[in-house]
């Protein structure tokens, strides 16, 4: 499998944080600016996000629709691998991770890991040089399913995908 070069790779780990720094404290237009102009998120419960105004909306479900639930996250990526789309980087880098959330309640002072899940993204250099997110896939760990390529009998009580 060909390799990212190196430059491109911290440039978007550079992108990485950038979304991360931006989501986490509330920064629209610098959340918005990590994504290429027709770039979307898909997140569940709000589904596939297109383009600015569908980034608002996802935005402002996160952040709004239930007070101090959002407030003191913290995003954080692990096992990040970079590859060129189709073997090619002029189509752009797929960005593969383990994500997880670490939150401060701002209203108990606890901390806790609030979600874990994974990530499958394409980042695109645009026509100005920039690196950003055409497509931003965030699978959230929720009712079992967390990714398993290995033999079923590691579960208990296998879900449907892992049987398969």
């Amino acid at each position: 499998m060909p390799n990212v070069p190196l430059e491109q790779r911290v440039e978007i780990e550079e992108l990485m944080a950038r979304y991360c720094w931006a989501l986490d404290t509330g920064d629209f237009d610098g959340y918005a600016d990590t994504f290429a102009e027709d770039g979307w998120l898909s997140h569940w419960p709000q589904g596939k996000c297109v383009g600015r105004e569908g980034l608002k909306r996802a935005t402002d479900s996160l952040w709004y629709d239930r007070p101090n639930h959002y407030l003191g996250r913290q995003h954080r990526f692990s096992a990040v691998i970079m590859s060129p789309e189709d073997g090619d980087l002029a189509k752009g880098v797929r960005i593969k991770a383990f994500w997880s959330i670490l939150q401060h309640d701002v209203e108990t002072f606890e901390n806790r890991v609030f979600g874990m899940g994974t990530w499958d993204t394409l980042a695109v250099k645009g026509s100005d040089g920039e690196w950003r997110f055409k497509s931003v896939e965030v699978d959230l760990w929720i009712n079992g399913q967390v990714p398993w390529v290995g033999d079923p009998k590691a579960w208990k009580n296998p879900p449907a995908q892992a049987a398969e």
